[in-house]
């Protein structure tokens, strides 16, 4: 039997129809199990980068410690100075030392730039993957994520590890069973969230939040990260928590950024604790919100 189903980070042209597995099929695998069986490995991500961001949760960690670890991967320290030398932290000097670099990012920025770079780079070309529009995905997220969590009450540095790993679940399945997730998902225009986890579920035998917990579990982020990314497709409760509404919000503007829809329209996509925050006398979304969205437009995959 075939659905309609419109799949996800593909690169060639939509296709009309995709061909499904039939539900319950025997060789759905199963992903749980093949990791005890040592048929599957979880991703890693480098020891250095690794030891970084567990630095970085220190609030008494010195900026000296983070450039000696730094000193150790040539391809982060390159990009933390190129970084230090854009135009976004003035770009007026040409600035080698990475002492001086970390001094002038900062430990939030660069605690982010850490993240990032060390996940992206986990992770080589997959089939079917547009790993530019799914990596440019995640950082609108993450900055939403980010600037929602400090109106809500969430921590903005939780929130936006949350928006930038939400999906790599669904990149450890692809990685993992390439000829189901070709089969099921090659040649098909963008879904995400809800609509993308139902189909991983009938074809790999389960879904992108669930994997990409269990993940982030792996390689050492809080709790709350990982229990709010298992989270993400599921209906959102009336008590959801700050993290979860940051992030679930987040996720709204990152599929209107790539629809490029109006803020009005991005605005109306979000939960309604989220769009309290940014609601004008009219009734429409306020000057924060245009800026804000104006923001998420401008950002452009860099990973």
């Amino acid at each position: 039997m075939s659905h309609a189903y419109i799949p996800a980070f593909t690169l060639e042209p939509p296709k009309p129809v995709a061909e499904t597995r039939p539900a319950g099929n025997p060789n759905t695998p199963n992903f749980i199990n093949d990791i005890a069986a040592g048929k599957v490995e979880l991703p890693t991500i480098p020891r250095v980068v690794q030891q970084l961001i567990a630095a970085l949760r220190d609030p008494d960690v010195d900026t000296r410690s983070i450039a000696q670890a730094l000193a150790k991967d040539p391809v982060l320290s390159a990009k933390v100075l190129r970084l230090a030398n854009s135009s976004f932290f003035g770009g007026q000097r040409s600035m080698a030392s990475i002492d001086a670099a970390v001094a002038m990012i900062g430990m939030q920025a660069l605690n982010r730039l850490i993240v990032a770079c060390g996940v992206s780079s986990t992770f080589g070309k997959i089939p079917g993957i547009d790993l530019p529009a799914f990596w440019r995905d995640a950082l609108v997220a993450a900055t939403a994520a980010n600037k929602l969590a400090a109106r809500l009450g969430a921590d903005p540095e939780e929130a936006y590890v949350c928006g930038l790993l939400h999906a790599a679940g669904h990149l450890i399945l692809c990685q993992t069973y390439p000829d189901i997730a070709e089969f099921v998902l090659g040649g098909f225009a963008v879904v995400r969230g809800a609509e993308l986890a139902a189909i991983e579920r009938d074809n790999f035998g389960i879904d992108h939040p669930t994997v990409g917990a269990l993940w982030v579990e792996t390689i050492g982020f809080p709790q709350a990260v990982a229990d709010t990314i298992r989270n993400e497709a599921a209906p959102l409760a009336g008590t959801a928590a700050p993290l979860d509404l940051a992030l679930r919000g987040a996720c709204a503007l990152a599929v209107a950024v790539a629809q490029k829809d109006p803020a009005a329209v991005a605005w109306a996509a979000l939960p309604p604790a989220v769009q309290a925050l940014y609601v004008g006398a009219d009734g429409q979304p306020d000057a924060a919100f245009e800026k804000l969205y104006e923001t998420l437009q401008e950002i452009e995959p860099t990973l």
